[in-house]
């Protein structure tokens, strides 16, 4: 294998697999993403690269993309990138990296989904993440977001919520008043257990909380739920 020539990988099996093309300009780092991917089951990598430029002609027989780039990252390089990409915007995009600011960068693309994880994320979190973007949702690491709003001065001196919870979150944080799990919650709401950790950790953002117990007493604190 070349380092910088795409390669693409056959499937041969009709199988609802997430088909996700790797793409770091280092070499060391795609093998660990393969080794990592490799594992999760719904999970078929078919693809990697050393840049986007070269893997964003072959979008549509990918789902979502992991990239791992080096530092630093041009936004202007990056917009070039993915124009290819953003023309039916099917992809979803997972940034590696440990520049908070990238998230702001991602949000100007015409993607389907997008999502930053700092670079010492664990495998879980990584597959997790894959598969939530698969689902159309975009994620961002809870404590950058939490610095964000802290930055736009939505905490208020008297440590109210942040933003208000939607319907969907209001119900998972009563349910976690109640002690339930998160395979409990998904089948409760009739949702995956990803989605909930997903809904969780936006509350967790929303509430500025770090764990269950505490989240739960901020709610009954704030009356957004009673026991």
């Amino acid at each position: 294998m070349l380092d910088g020539q795409f390669v693409r990988y056959n499937y041969w099996h009709e199988v609802k697999l997430i088909r996700v093309a790797v793409v770091s300009p280092a070499i060391a780092i795609r093998a660990g993403l393969r080794s990592l991917l490799g594992e999760a089951e719904q999970i078929k990598i078919v693809g990697e690269a050393a840049s986007l430029d070269e893997i964003g002609i072959d979008a549509n027989v990918m789902d979502v993309i992991v990239w791992a780039p080096a530092s630093p990252v041009d936004p202007s390089r990056l917009a070039a990138s993915f124009a290819k990409l953003s023309e039916d915007a099917s992809t979803a995009l997972l940034c590696v990296h440990d520049d908070a600011q990238l998230a702001g960068d991602l949000t100007q693309l015409r993607l389907r989904a997008w999502g930053v994880l700092p670079t010492e994320a664990s495998q879980s979190e990584l597959i997790a993440s894959i598969q939530a973007l698969n689902e159309g949702l975009s994620l961002v690491n809870p404590s950058w977001f939490r610095q964000q709003l802290k930055r736009r001065s939505y905490v208020e001196a008297d440590d109210e919520v942040l933003e208000p919870l939607t319907a969907r979150e209001t119900e998972i944080l009563q349910l976690l008043a109640y002690g339930m799990t998160n395979k409990q919650i998904a089948g409760r709401l009739k949702i995956s257990t990803h989605t909930v950790k997903f809904h969780i950790s936006a509350i967790y953002t929303k509430l500025g909380t770090t764990n269950r117990v505490e989240t739960v007493n901020q709610g009954l604190k704030s009356g957004l739920i009673m026991l």
